[in-house]
Protein backbone atom coordinates (compact mmCIF):
# COMPACT_ATOMS: atom_id res chain seq x y z
CA UNK A 1 0.00 0.00 0.00
CA UNK A 2 1.18 3.41 -0.94
CA UNK A 3 1.66 5.85 1.70
CA UNK A 4 -0.01 9.21 1.09
CA UNK A 5 1.05 12.24 2.23
CA UNK A 6 -0.13 15.80 2.17
CA UNK A 7 1.60 19.05 0.52
CA UNK A 8 1.96 21.43 3.24
CA UNK A 9 -0.29 24.13 1.64
CA UNK A 10 0.84 27.49 1.99
CA UNK A 11 -2.22 30.18 0.57
CA UNK A 12 -2.93 33.17 2.22
CA UNK A 13 -6.01 33.36 3.63
CA UNK A 14 -6.66 36.71 3.09
CA UNK A 15 -5.03 39.26 1.44
CA UNK A 16 -4.94 43.20 1.27
CA UNK A 17 -7.27 45.03 -1.35
CA UNK A 18 -7.71 48.37 -2.20
CA UNK A 19 -7.02 51.02 0.28
CA UNK A 20 -10.60 52.02 0.22
CA UNK A 21 -12.40 48.53 0.68
CA UNK A 22 -12.67 47.00 3.67
CA UNK A 23 -13.84 43.21 4.85
CA UNK A 24 -17.18 42.94 6.74
CA UNK A 25 -16.81 41.38 10.12
CA UNK A 26 -15.62 37.67 9.70
CA UNK A 27 -14.89 34.44 11.67
CA UNK A 28 -11.63 32.83 10.78
CA UNK A 29 -12.83 28.93 11.95
CA UNK A 30 -11.59 25.39 11.28
CA UNK A 31 -14.89 24.23 9.27
CA UNK A 32 -15.75 21.43 7.68
CA UNK A 33 -16.93 21.20 3.99
CA UNK A 34 -19.61 19.41 1.81
CA UNK A 35 -19.71 19.17 -1.94
CA UNK A 36 -22.50 18.11 -3.85
CA UNK A 37 -22.45 15.93 -6.62
CA UNK A 38 -21.26 18.73 -9.12
CA UNK A 39 -18.28 19.33 -6.77
CA UNK A 40 -19.96 22.69 -5.70
CA UNK A 41 -19.34 23.53 -2.10
CA UNK A 42 -22.98 22.98 -0.44
CA UNK A 43 -22.93 23.58 3.50
CA UNK A 44 -20.41 23.95 5.87
CA UNK A 45 -20.14 22.17 9.82
CA UNK A 46 -18.93 24.50 12.55
CA UNK A 47 -16.60 22.43 15.31
CA UNK A 48 -19.99 23.29 17.64
CA UNK A 49 -21.83 21.44 15.14
CA UNK A 50 -24.02 23.60 13.47
CA UNK A 51 -24.50 23.15 10.05
CA UNK A 52 -25.15 25.54 7.52
CA UNK A 53 -26.02 26.27 3.71
CA UNK A 54 -23.56 28.04 1.42
CA UNK A 55 -24.65 30.93 -0.40
CA UNK A 56 -21.83 32.06 -1.49
CA UNK A 57 -18.00 30.57 -1.86
CA UNK A 58 -15.10 32.85 -2.59
CA UNK A 59 -12.35 30.36 -1.55
CA UNK A 60 -11.67 28.99 -5.30
CA UNK A 61 -11.06 25.55 -3.34
CA UNK A 62 -11.56 22.92 -5.96
CA UNK A 63 -13.47 19.75 -4.46
CA UNK A 64 -14.68 16.41 -6.01
CA UNK A 65 -18.47 15.76 -6.49
CA UNK A 66 -19.80 14.31 -3.20
CA UNK A 67 -16.49 14.73 -0.59
CA UNK A 68 -15.45 16.78 2.71
CA UNK A 69 -12.61 18.77 2.75
CA UNK A 70 -11.42 20.52 6.13
CA UNK A 71 -10.41 23.98 6.21
CA UNK A 72 -9.56 26.92 7.91
CA UNK A 73 -11.96 29.74 6.97
CA UNK A 74 -12.73 32.91 6.81
CA UNK A 75 -16.93 33.55 6.40
CA UNK A 76 -19.54 35.58 7.70
CA UNK A 77 -23.56 34.55 8.10
CA UNK A 78 -26.40 36.55 5.65
CA UNK A 79 -29.42 35.56 6.27
CA UNK A 80 -29.35 33.22 3.02
CA UNK A 81 -26.53 30.98 4.16
CA UNK A 82 -22.80 31.38 4.72
CA UNK A 83 -20.70 33.49 2.41
CA UNK A 84 -17.07 32.15 2.48
CA UNK A 85 -14.19 34.53 1.85
CA UNK A 86 -11.04 32.71 1.52
CA UNK A 87 -9.97 29.73 2.78
CA UNK A 88 -7.21 26.87 2.80
CA UNK A 89 -7.52 23.17 3.11
CA UNK A 90 -6.31 21.67 6.25
CA UNK A 91 -4.33 18.44 6.42
CA UNK A 92 -6.08 15.84 7.48
CA UNK A 93 -5.52 12.37 6.53
CA UNK A 94 -6.45 9.20 8.58
CA UNK A 95 -3.73 8.00 10.68
CA UNK A 96 -1.63 5.28 9.55
CA UNK A 97 0.01 2.86 11.26
CA UNK A 98 4.15 2.84 10.74
CA UNK A 99 4.05 -0.29 8.32
CA UNK A 100 1.80 1.96 6.11
CA UNK A 101 4.53 4.16 5.38
CA UNK A 102 6.50 1.89 3.14
CA UNK A 103 9.50 4.64 2.69
CA UNK A 104 9.86 4.78 6.35
CA UNK A 105 8.48 7.28 8.68
CA UNK A 106 10.22 10.85 9.33
CA UNK A 107 10.09 12.95 12.28
CA UNK A 108 11.50 16.04 11.33
CA UNK A 109 10.42 18.79 13.99
CA UNK A 110 7.86 21.63 14.40
CA UNK A 111 6.35 23.73 16.49
CA UNK A 112 2.86 23.53 18.09
CA UNK A 113 1.51 27.06 18.00
CA UNK A 114 -2.00 26.19 19.09
CA UNK A 115 -3.82 22.64 19.72
CA UNK A 116 -7.43 22.26 20.63
CA UNK A 117 -10.21 19.46 20.10
CA UNK A 118 -12.70 20.31 17.59
CA UNK A 119 -15.88 18.34 16.46
CA UNK A 120 -14.30 14.93 15.53
CA UNK A 121 -11.05 16.15 14.83
CA UNK A 122 -7.85 17.48 16.77
CA UNK A 123 -7.24 20.64 15.41
CA UNK A 124 -3.39 21.86 15.11
CA UNK A 125 -1.64 25.29 13.94
CA UNK A 126 2.15 24.29 13.55
CA UNK A 127 5.17 26.83 13.07
CA UNK A 128 7.87 25.52 10.84
CA UNK A 129 11.55 26.58 9.57
CA UNK A 130 11.56 26.72 5.75
CA UNK A 131 12.87 28.57 2.87
CA UNK A 132 11.09 27.23 -0.42
CA UNK A 133 11.41 23.42 0.05
CA UNK A 134 8.40 20.95 0.41
CA UNK A 135 7.27 19.77 3.59
CA UNK A 136 5.12 16.29 3.98
CA UNK A 137 3.11 16.26 6.78
CA UNK A 138 0.79 12.76 7.58
CA UNK A 139 -0.37 11.19 11.35
CA UNK A 140 1.15 8.05 12.52
CA UNK A 141 -0.89 5.75 14.72
CA UNK A 142 1.48 4.04 17.19
CA UNK A 143 -0.49 1.75 18.99
CA UNK A 144 -4.05 1.59 20.40
CA UNK A 145 -5.03 0.15 23.94
CA UNK A 146 -8.04 -0.97 25.82
CA UNK A 147 -8.54 -0.05 29.25
CA UNK A 148 -12.06 -0.52 30.50
CA UNK A 149 -14.71 2.16 29.61
CA UNK A 150 -11.55 3.88 27.70
CA UNK A 151 -9.42 3.33 24.63
CA UNK A 152 -5.94 5.43 24.65
CA UNK A 153 -4.59 6.38 21.17
CA UNK A 154 -1.27 7.30 20.57
CA UNK A 155 -0.54 9.29 17.61
CA UNK A 156 2.53 10.83 16.71
CA UNK A 157 3.59 13.16 13.55
CA UNK A 158 5.25 12.90 10.28
CA UNK A 159 6.92 15.12 8.82
CA UNK A 160 9.30 15.26 6.38
CA UNK A 161 11.09 18.94 5.55
CA UNK A 162 13.26 17.33 2.91
CA UNK A 163 16.11 19.04 3.79
CA UNK A 164 14.83 22.79 3.48
CA UNK A 165 16.70 25.36 4.89
CA UNK A 166 15.03 26.48 8.11
CA UNK A 167 15.13 30.39 7.14
CA UNK A 168 12.27 31.60 8.35
CA UNK A 169 8.76 30.42 10.20
CA UNK A 170 5.76 29.12 8.07
CA UNK A 171 2.62 28.13 9.38
CA UNK A 172 0.77 24.87 9.11
CA UNK A 173 -3.11 24.06 9.39
CA UNK A 174 -3.52 20.23 10.13
CA UNK A 175 -6.48 18.33 11.59
CA UNK A 176 -6.39 14.74 13.23
CA UNK A 177 -9.75 13.12 12.16
CA UNK A 178 -10.65 11.28 15.02
CA UNK A 179 -14.63 9.48 14.38
CA UNK A 180 -12.02 5.64 13.58
CA UNK A 181 -11.03 5.90 17.13
CA UNK A 182 -14.80 6.87 18.51
CA UNK A 183 -16.26 4.55 21.24
CA UNK A 184 -19.68 3.22 20.50
CA UNK A 185 -20.46 2.35 23.68
CA UNK A 186 -20.62 5.75 25.24
CA UNK A 187 -16.62 5.34 26.68
CA UNK A 188 -13.66 8.04 26.16
CA UNK A 189 -11.23 7.81 23.86
CA UNK A 190 -8.32 9.16 25.59
CA UNK A 191 -5.78 11.04 22.30
CA UNK A 192 -2.39 11.63 22.88
CA UNK A 193 -0.26 13.24 20.39
CA UNK A 194 3.51 13.85 19.84
CA UNK A 195 5.94 15.02 17.83
CA UNK A 196 9.92 16.55 17.88
CA UNK A 197 10.79 20.10 18.65
CA UNK A 198 13.32 22.19 17.42
CA UNK A 199 15.12 22.32 20.75
CA UNK A 200 15.54 17.87 20.57
CA UNK A 201 13.05 17.45 22.70
CA UNK A 202 9.59 15.38 22.40
CA UNK A 203 6.16 16.94 23.48
CA UNK A 204 3.06 15.11 23.77
CA UNK A 205 -0.14 16.70 24.70
CA UNK A 206 -3.66 14.18 25.77
CA UNK A 207 -7.38 15.17 25.06
CA UNK A 208 -10.13 13.54 25.54
CA UNK A 209 -12.80 12.51 22.94
CA UNK A 210 -16.10 11.58 22.74
CA UNK A 211 -17.93 11.70 19.47
CA UNK A 212 -20.23 14.29 18.93
CA UNK A 213 -22.09 13.09 15.63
Amino acid sequence: MKKCLFLLMLAALAACGEDEYHYPPVKLEYLTGYSDGNAALQSIRTDQGEVLPVWRDGTGLSFTPDSLMRMVTNYEMAEEGAILYAAVAAIAPVPLTEDKFTDGIKTDPAEILSIWMGQDYLNIVLNIKRQDGTHLFHFIEDKVEEDGNRTDVHLRLYHDAGGDVPAYTSRAYLSVPLQPYARKDGGITRVYFSLNTYEGATETYKFDYTPQS
